[in-house]
């Protein structure tokens, strides 16, 4: 299936990491000897035989509801009169887009001297695209952690498997990941008591928006797993690593960035002043997780297999992004008044991914598939705000495939993911530690101060989060 439907949904840059579905809504996984082994187990390119093609598209639609809890409007911590109206975030990913992705997917490989496989592929491992409507009467519940925000990590991959006995595959995939990233998000600067604008007062917030210019220079990462088989059944084991060499670490050049200042007490438009724009430029580092992945096949009958996949996303890693903000030497606000180096608290925890498919294939010609995919939340619930929204989520998917003759394939199919409903009572994010870290003289010692250098000295995020995504996809096989 597509790039929507190729790898497995993971939860995003701001928030856990959306994986577009390489295969996992129809008949692909780590143990399907077709190209989208690249990224599901290298090693089961080794049953590929003769030359194969496979270009896929997909549509995925994500809608997220934010309810927030009221606050005190002295002090911005929950239980007060202050309500908020309901926030609706949408984001529609496709595959015409610049920079490329993240909804595609484009392999081509062969089977050489029955012992060995070559493959090469691109598609978007990792994605993210969401945005915030402006609410009724103009306002926006959670601009103070998520306006908009567009990431998507595009892979190029080569892969290598060796047959080492009739039962037995290995396979490598190395590959170049080259990132791309927007986000776009508010920063309070009356935070923490009463004054004469108010906490998350709009003419008090800047605004940071915050882009690449284009994909960045790649890192790189590597994927090797083995594949067995005996009788009826088949089962594949894998690892794709996080970016190498540095930690799991991916360092975006933020070249087309802005910084609006607030309204409140004095409106100061910089770059009109200096004749050009974006006269900001910046840096954003983040992590990515390791993956683990095993699947088993069994084929009962003749026209029936039965499939189950688990995979362990290491998000663990995943607990900040840092951002550093320059601007022109004569910015007498940014680093003084407003902050030139943020931290965006995540705080994520490793997640399961598992799910179980069956595969009929009542004519040699025609086949489907129905898969229920469950994938555990990878932000605990404290954590949870409009830049990482997850919880636990179902996915039912269905998918046809059809043979129009003895070398072409067209597959379609359609994944609905819901997530149960999510409320954060207590968060970790509080408001009133930026004042008490300012009263103790910003002393990196205490508490407050900790807490602001961990990015949790933000308006709270208690209330209520909703996810619901849609996903179609084709993909088109040719063997020649």
């Amino acid at each position: 299936m597509t790039a929507a439907l190729l790898m497995g949904a993971m939860p995003a840059l701001a928030g856990p990491l959306d994986d577009p579905h390489v295969g996992g809504l129809g008949f692909s996984g780590p143990t399907t000897g077709d190209l989208t082994a690249v990224y599901w187990n290298p090693a089961a390119l080794g049953m590929l035989q003769g030359n194969q093609f496979m270009f896929g598209a997909s549509l995925r639609a994500t809608r997220v509801t934010v309810d927030r809890a009221p606050i005190d409007p002295a002090t911005g911590l929950p239980g007060g009169s202050r309500s908020f109206p309901s926030a609706s975030g949408h984001g529609f990913e496709q595959p015409i887009a610049w920079p490329p992705g993240p909804a595609g997917f484009l392999a081509v490989g062969a089977g050489v001297a029955r012992r060995f496989a070559l493959a090469i592929a691109t598609f978007t491992p990792f994605s993210q695209k969401l945005s915030f409507d402006v609410a009724a009467g103009g306002e926006q519940p959670t601009r103070y952690h998520l306006v908009s925000i567009d990431s998507r990590q595009l892979a190029l991959v080569t892969g290598l498997a060796i047959q080492l006995s009739d039962s037995l595959q290995v396979g490598v995939a190395p590959g170049l990941l080259f990132s791309y990233g927007h986000l776009v998000y508010d920063e309070d600067t009356a935070l923490g008591g009463p004054s004469a604008t108010g906490v998350e007062n709009p003419d008090a917030a800047a605004r940071y928006d915050l882009a690449t210019a284009g994909t960045q220079a790649p890192s790189y990462f590597v994927a090797g797993g083995i594949h067995f088989r005996r009788a009826a059944w088949e089962a594949g084991l894998a690892y794709t690593s996080a970016p190498l060499g540095s930690g799991g670490t991916v360092k975006l050049a933020m070249e087309r960035s802005q910084v609006t200042y607030p309204q409140t007490p004095t409106p100061t438009d910089l770059c009109a002043t200096l004749g050009h724009s974006p006269c900001v430029s910046g840096e954003m580092r983040y992590r990515l997780p390791d993956l683990f992945t095993a699947g088993v096949t069994w084929h009962a009958t003749r026209h029936l297999d039965a499939v189950g996949i688990v995979r362990w996303v290491r998000y663990g890693s995943h607990d900040q992004i840092k951002i550093r903000v320059v601007g022109p030497s004569s910015d007498v606000l940014l680093g003084n008044t407003l902050p030139d180096q943020l931290t965006l608290y995540r705080g994520f925890q490793d997640s399961w991914d598992m799910r179980a498919r069956l595969v009929h294939t009542p004519v040699p010609w025609f086949r489907w598939s129905g898969t229920l995919r469950m994938e555990t939340s990878a932000v605990p619930e404290a954590n949870v705000n409009a830049a990482a929204v997850d919880g636990l989520k179902l996915e039912p998917a269905l998918a046809t495939e059809f043979a129009l003759g003895r070398h072409l394939r067209v597959a379609a199919g359609y994944a609905l993911t819901w997530m149960f409903p999510v409320t954060v009572g207590t968060s970790t994010f509080n408001p009133a530690a930026a004042a008490a870290c300012a009263q103790a003289g910003s002393d990196l010692s205490s508490p407050a101060c900790q807490t602001r250098t961990a990015g949790q000295a933000r308006p709270t995020a208690a209330g209520s989060y909703k996810m619901l995504r849609h996903t179609l996809a084709l993909m088109t096989t040719v063997n020649f």
